[in-house]
C-alpha cells in the first residue's frame, strides 16, 4: 500500500509568495496615504486660513474706523507681519510681483487683536523662529489701494496670496 505524507506547516515557496503580497500591498498603501503630502497640504490649509483671517480682520477694522488703517504702512513696500514690538531683519520670501526680499519694515497688527477683529495675530505651522517678531506672513499695500497679505512658506511652491 502506498502511504500518504502528511506535513505539517507552509512550504517555503509558499511562505515567500504570502511575504511578498503582503510587502507589495504595503508599499502601495504607503504610497496611496503620502504622510508628507497631507502634513504639507494640512499645513497650505492652516495658511490659507490664516491669511484670509488677517484680511478678514484688517477689512473689518478699516470698515468699522471709517477707512483708517490699524497701523500706518506706506504703499509699495513689504512688511513682515509682527506679532508684537521690537525685531531686527526679517527674509519675507516674497512680495507681490512674486521677487524674493528681505525687509526691516514691520508691520504689527495687534490693533486687531485688541479691536476684538481677531484672536491673536497666526504663526505660520512650520515658522521656527524664537524671536517672537515674525508671524511667517507678510503685508502689502499696493498704490492703486489693494491689500495683498500672503504666507512666506508653502509647500508644493503653491502661492498663498489674497488680494483684496
Amino acid at each position: 500500500m502506498n502511504k500518504i505524507l502528511k506535513t505539517n506547516g507552509f512550504t517555503l515557496i509558499e511562505l515567500i509568495i504570502v511575504v511578498a503580497i503582503i510587502a507589495l500591498l504595503a508599499s502601495a498603501g504607503f504610497v496611496a496615504i503620502n504622510p508628507g503630502k497631507r502634513s504639507g497640504d494640512a499645513n497650505n490649509a492652516k495658511r490659507w486660513s490664516d491669511v484670509t483671517a488677517i484680511a478678514d480682520a484688517y477689512s473689518a477694522y478699516l470698515v468699522d474706523n471709517a477707512g483708517t488703517a490699524p497701523t500706518s504702512t506706506t504703499a509699495g513696500v513689504t512688511y513682515s507681519i509682527t506679532s508684537s514690538t521690537g525685531g531686527t531683519t526679517f527674509a519675507v520670501c516674497e512680495n507681490a510681483t512674486g521677487n524674493p526680499t528681505t525687509t526691516t519694515a514691520l508691520v504689527n497688527l495687534e490693533g486687531l487683536v485688541a479691536g476684538g477683529y481677531i484672536g491673536a495675530i497666526p504663526l505660520d505651522p512650520t515658522y521656527t523662529g524664537t524671536d517672537g517678531y515674525n508671524t511667517g506672513y507678510y503685508f502689502y499695500r499696493e498704490t492703486g489701494g489693494k491689500l495683498v497679505i500672503g504666507s512666506c512658506e508653502s509647500y508644493n511652491s503653491t502661492n498663498i496670496e489674497l488680494v483684496r
